[in-house]
């Protein structure tokens, strides 16, 4: 095995021979033994020549298992191919975790080998795309074998995360969005990468693809002996039929398109486009045959990607996308709903094609064709156009009612939910004009339905060209619903009603006229034209006929994601020129409301939240109907802590239009609201609106810890740190299941890695400041509350575990016998706690606070009231109440422990709920390659 620069083990070898006193032969270990005889020696045992063994051994120097190469550490091998070994390593300097790549030992003297590897490094080194893996530094062993280091790349390959991937085409097909842009990018550069396949589709900490291994690749505009020369052409089953048969001097970017093809074939169906015994029979049926359908494979396969893949893999190269471009143009159309530009091959011109590959068959079966139409004809048009006549009037007027969705249970299953789905469907069944068909597929009613894509399969199961969904819950005491009529062939919603009554028939009574009339009305005009209160295309640009309002809209939308001062603040005054130009320009008013949100962290005591809800609310007058309203309200009544006021304007957005951002908030909200159970549900349909690895780990992991469910938090709390390397969250909350569990040290530990991790990241400081505290180190504890009461004096009590820095501080300093500025930083926490209650009286961690002042301050009656106000409110977190220690002076009291009691019996309730609806969460794998 080679050492890459270890110290040769025949260095204790002499370079002349010995005699062997035992048997006279030529012995040339230093000792003066033979070989033989040494070994003989070991086998025997015999204890004369032990020492000698033992000696011989002891001078073979063993090499430490951390080497190096270069500039670099190794820490462990990763990945072995034909030509080169991968191996995790560590920068010396910069500590930065890299992929290092260097040539198999035994391939250093082949001049062909040397040089492909040396070509990958060139090409891939030449490219700068961020979806194309980039290489950091090439260079040479001390025995001039040649390396090269990359970026580290945890979430695996394609070719790990594909099976997992299957049932997601959404998350498919923007992976491979990526992945063809940057194959376009190669392109341009005039590079071809000749063995795209699953396996080389790395995919990034945060679930970004990275195209890897340019070992094949190929300039364009020049030839090479090498690639005159090679005898491996790539993948099997992902190349390109003329990959395989020609010259590789004549491939052109078709080839890699071929190979895009194929790997969306594989991640939708689960398997290549050819299987065969071996490599030479994929490449021939290649060769051979046409690539099989998606459909015959997947029977609910999307048409629209089912031509974009026989596109990809046409036999002939010019048949096949003008461009990777053109591929990931029409990807990005499905991703966004619009038409590609693909259309499948017209039936005559594959005709055509069969006819050039068999012209003797093509010509007889002409013939009789010919004469079986001219007898079939007639018949056919006659019977076809009465049937025709008769079916089209009930085709264009059916639909399915789907199970409505209860949003306060979050389930299809409750009372309410089925209440008003059978009471739609009868209503519906009722009406002479419309058709409501029967469910046969059962699959379909227990998706979560939410995508386009989702609803035209649903369409397609169910044979229905319209979709009703609704979602229902209480609102201000009465039911509340919308419902949406959804076009099937689309996936789109047409039209959305608002409804609310005193009782759910009485909304479904209400409903079906509408509903009726819509269905009738685009029947008539058959799709010719939109009908008034139709939902148009999202296009917010276009809400404004102001050119000058469009304008400032445009530059304003582009500055406020750029994440600094200075542009968002540019981005404010751009909005307010925006909607001073046209005063109804509604999504410019929630934009500007959201801005103002915003802006108001980095200002709490300017006037920005006022306006914040002037805008929001102004916007939600003039389009009552827009989601960005409802959302840009709901941020604003959150900063400012209602949380139940902000959590009702997130589900109004939500039932306007579902999407993970609106998700995700409802479950935050509603954990803090004192429901994990149902904040899980609401977590995962977020979860199945934004699949990217990770996205809501951190939340899941908050909702398991308040249910208890340790090792369900930790694996969710390891998933956030893996797929976002970038937020403290997962640190933080592996280190509170730790403060739990009574390990401080443990905790401090976590702690400590994530202040040193993210060091302009607070959280972690407020996290050290209540480890300490919970862990009654009050000398480690009061210098962290100062500085944090600096930087914010009346912050702490959003953050879990609920330790109000002015309260933290004045019971130290009261344990610490400055009663004077003790009781007058409690005193003034208090007053905090008071003027925040006034503002938003639903928010249970103010009256825990409350609570935990009082009682600091001597009125236990009063700490006892608010204790019982934050729990009758929801709040549940009873484990940081057993760990607090201003609440010592309430221990001893009935009522305390009466609390305490009610506490975990309700939590075993939702933990209990919890485990019927999750008996056993899925273990989560590991998607790094480099870990198996």
């Amino acid at each position: 095995m080679d050492n890459y620069g270890l110290t040769d083990s025949r260095a204790t070898l002499t370079h002349t021979p010995n005699e062997c006193p035992a048997c006279r032969s030529a012995a040339w270990i230093g000792p003066g033994i033979c070989l033989g005889c040494l070994l003989q020696t070991g086998a025997d045992g015999g204890s004369s020549d032990a020492d000698t063994l033992e000696a011989a051994l002891d001078d073979i120097p063993i090499p430490d298992t951390n080497w190096r190469l270069g500039n670099y550490e190794i820490l462990e091998e990763i990945g072995r191919g034909g030509m080169g070994i991968i191996y995790r390593a560590r920068q010396r300097h910069s500590r930065r975790i890299v992929a290092l790549k260097r040539l198999l030992s035994y391939h250093s003297d082949s001049r062909e080998t040397l040089e492909r590897f040396r070509r990958e490094a060139e090409a891939a080194a030449s490219l700068d795309h961020p979806n194309i893996l980039p290489i950091y530094e090439v260079g040479e062993s001390e025995e001039g074998v040649p390396y090269f280091s990359m970026k580290f790349a945890p979430g695996g390959s394609l070719q790990e995360v594909g099976p997992a991937l299957r049932n997601q085409p959404r998350e498919v097909i923007r992976l491979m969005a990526k992945v063809t842009r940057a194959v376009q990018h190669a392109h341009r550069q005039g590079i071809l990468h000749r063995d795209l396949k699953p396996g080389n589709i790395l995919l990034d900490g945060r679930g970004e693809p990275l195209v890897s291994d340019f070992g094949l690749a190929k300039w364009l505009d020049a030839s090479s002996n090498l690639t005159r020369t090679l005898t491996i052409y790539g993948t099997p089953g992902y190349i390109a039929p003329e990959q395989a048969e020609g010259p590789a001097a004549s491939l052109k970017p078709a080839a890699d398109i071929y190979s895009l093809g194929a790997i969306l074939f594989d991640l939708l169906a689960g398997r290549p486009p050819f299987l065969g015994e071996h490599a030479l029979a994929v490449i021939r049926q290649a060769a051979e045959r046409p690539a099989p359908k998606l459909c015959s494979l997947v029977k609910t396969a999307d048409r629209d990607l089912e031509t974009i893949c026989a596109r990809c893999l046409e036999q002939e190269p010019a048949a096949r996308y003008h461009s990777a471009g053109d591929l990931a143009e029409d990807l990005e159309r499905w991703l966004e709903g619009r038409p590609i530009v693909a259309r499948p091959v017209a039936p005559p011109i594959r005709l055509w094609r069969w006819s050039r590959r068999n012209p003797k068959l093509a010509g007889s079966a002409a013939a009789c064709f010919i004469l079986s139409l001219v007898a079939l004809t007639s018949g056919v048009i006659s019977s076809r156009r009465g049937a025709l006549i008769r079916d089209e009037s009930a085709i264009l007027h059916s639909l399915a009612v789907m199970p409505v969705e209860d949003l306060d249970e979050m389930n299809i299953e409750s009372d309410s939910a089925r209440e008003l789905t059978e009471s739609l469907r009868d209503r519906l069944a009722q009406t002479k004009e419309i058709k409501v068909a029967s469910f046969q597929a059962k699959d379909t009613l227990s998706r979560d339905l939410s995508r386009p894509e989702e609803w035209r399969q649903a369409g397609r199961q169910l044979g229905v060209p319209y979709l009703l969904a609704a979602t229902v819950r209480i609102h201000e005491g009465k039911p509340h619903a919308v419902l949406q009529l959804v076009e099937a062939s689309s996936g789109l919603p047409v039209k959305r009603w608002l409804r609310e009554g005193d009782s759910l028939a009485a909304i479904a009574a209400t409903s079906t006229g509408s509903i009726a009339a819509t269905i009738n009305a685009r029947a008539k005009k058959k799709k010719a034209a939109p009908t008034p209160g139709e939902i148009p295309e999202l296009d917010y640009v276009a809400a404004t006929n102001d050119r000058n309002a469009r304008d400032y809209f445009v530059a304003a939308r582009e500055l406020r994601f750029r994440l600094n001062v200075p542009d968002f603040e540019k981005a404010i005054a751009l909005f307010e020129k925006a909607v001073g130009a046209d005063p109804g320009f509604a999504i410019a008013h929630a934009m500007l409301a959201s801005a103002y949100q915003a802006r108001s962290e980095l200002d709490p005591s300017g006037p920005w939240l006022e306006r914040g809800m002037r805008e929001a609310s102004l916007a939600i007058r003039l389009e009552p109907m827009l989601p960005e309203a409802h959302r840009a309200l709901a941020g604003n009544y959150r900063y400012q802590g209602q949380l139940t006021k902000s959590l009702d304007s997130y589900l109004s957005a939500y039932e306007l239009e579902p999407n993970d951002r609106s998700a995700g908030a409802v479950g935050n909200l509603v954990e803090q609201l004192g429901r994990p159970d149902v904040a899980l549900c609401w977590l995962e349909k977020a979860v199945h609106l934004e699949p990217r690895p990770g996205i809501h780990s951190e939340f899941i992991g908050n909702a398991w810890t308040d249910l208890g469910r340790y090792g369900d938090a930790e694996a969710a709390y390891a998933r956030s740190i893996t797929f976002r390397p970038d937020l403290s969250g997962g640190h933080l909350g592996l280190a509170r299941l730790d403060l739990f569990r009574r390990d401080f040290a443990a905790a401090r530990k976590r702690c400590e890695r994530a202040r040193r991790e993210f060091p302009a990241d607070r959280e972690p400081r407020i996290m050290a400041a209540e480890i300490e505290f919970f862990g009654r180190q009050y000398d480690k504890a009061e210098p962290l509350y100062r500085e944090l009461l600096e930087s914010e004096r009346e912050g702490g009590v959003d953050f879990p575990g609920t330790v109000r820095f002015l309260s933290a501080l004045g019971f130290i300093r009261c344990q610490r016998g400055d009663q004077n500025e003790g009781k007058a930083l409690l005193k003034e926490a208090q007053e905090a706690d008071l003027r925040e209650i006034a503002r938003a009286p639903d928010n249970v961690r103010r009256h825990y606070s409350l609570a935990a002042d009082s009682a600091l301050l001597g009125d236990r009656n009063a700490a006892l009231k608010a204790l019982n106000d934050a729990v009758a409110g929801g709040w549940i977190d009873f484990r940081s109440l057993q760990l607090d220690p201003r609440f010592d002076s309430l221990r001893d009291r009935s009522e305390f422990q009466q609390t305490l009691v009610h506490l975990t019996d309700k939590i075993d309730r939702m933990y209990t709920a919890s485990a019927r609806r999750n008996p056993e969460p899925e273990k989560l794998k590991s998607n790094n390659p480099y870990e198996h």
